[in-house]
Formats: C-alpha cells, sequence, structure tokens
C-alpha cells in the first residue's frame, strides 16, 4: 500500500515538475513539449465556445479532483474498517472471554449455593412437615380445627 501511494505521489510530482519546467522555458520561447504549456500572448475569449471550452475543461478538472478525493476517503474508509476489526479481535474478545468466564464462575456459584444451602433446609422443612402431618393424622388435629372453625361462623 505503502509503496502505491510513493509511485502515485512520484508521478504527481514529476508531472508537475515537466508542466513547470515547460513554463519557464516556453519564458525565453524555448518549448520543451511542441506548443509549450504557457503561450507568450495569451488573450481572453472572444466567443461563447471559447467560455464553452474553457468551462468543460474546468469541470473535468474537478471531476477529477472529485474522482482522487473519492478514491481516497474510500482507501480512508477501509484502513479505519481494518483498524476497528483489529482493535475488537485485540481487545473485545478477551474482555468478552473474561465475561464469560466471571459468569461461568457465578454459575458455579449459584449452583453450590442452591446444593449447600438450599437443599438442606428444603429437607428439613420436608420432615417438619411430615412430622406435623403425621402428628395431625394421629392426635386428630384436623377434626379439632374443623369445629373451630365451625364455632367461629
Amino acid at each position: 500500500m505503502r509503496f502505491i501511494l510513493i509511485v502515485i505521489l512520484a508521478a504527481i510530482v514529476l508531472g508537475l515538475g515537466i508542466l513547470g519546467l515547460n513554463g519557464l522555458l516556453s519564458y525565453w520561447n524555448n518549448d520543451f513539449i511542441d506548443g509549450g504549456a504557457f503561450p507568450n500572448a495569451w488573450t481572453g475569449p472572444d466567443s461563447w465556445s471559447e467560455w464553452r471550452d474553457i468551462v468543460i475543461v474546468l469541470s473535468g478538472l474537478f471531476f477529477v479532483l472529485a474522482g482522487i478525493l473519492s478514491v481516497v476517503l474510500v482507501a480512508a474508509l477501509i484502513f479505519l474498517v481494518i483498524l476497528v476489526r483489529k482493535v475488537v479481535k485485540d481487545n473485545a474478545a478477551p474482555a468478552i472471554d473474561s465475561l464469560r468466564a466471571s459468569l461461568d464462575n457465578l454459575k458455579g456459584t449459584t449452583e453450590f449455593a442452591g446444593e449447600t444451602v438450599v437443599s438442606p433446609i428444603i429437607r428439613v422443612y420436608s420432615v417438619v412437615k411430615g412430622v406435623r402431618t403425621g402428628v395431625s393424622a394421629v392426635t386428630g388435629l384436623p377434626s379439632f380445627v374443623k369445629k373451630r372453625a365451625r364455632g367461629k361462623k
């Protein structure tokens, strides 16, 4: 990429150098390029067709400049996309892996807490409820509760 940029810049500098040398030589009537880039006596355009030709040439120059600028902008955009992908690959991927490891650790912690704290409490409550149910079945406590509930009405 750098080599191509150097070649393009060298071609532009060389072209501008040839035009400048031709302009200097045409000042003394020695044309480096046939016809010379700058005639000795240039006068303004006399007709509308000459104005039209000048406008067409200037429009062409502006279109060439816009094309060069758009190519440079597209190259900059491609470079930016490559840079963003590299940053995401180098920085975001490890952060996501670290987050995933933290979530796995949290999941393991909740499973451990569920197995070691909540399960024994549930077992104890189940035993207590079973004992209550057994005691109430043996002592007839439900019939006593029913009589008591009827008496309140």
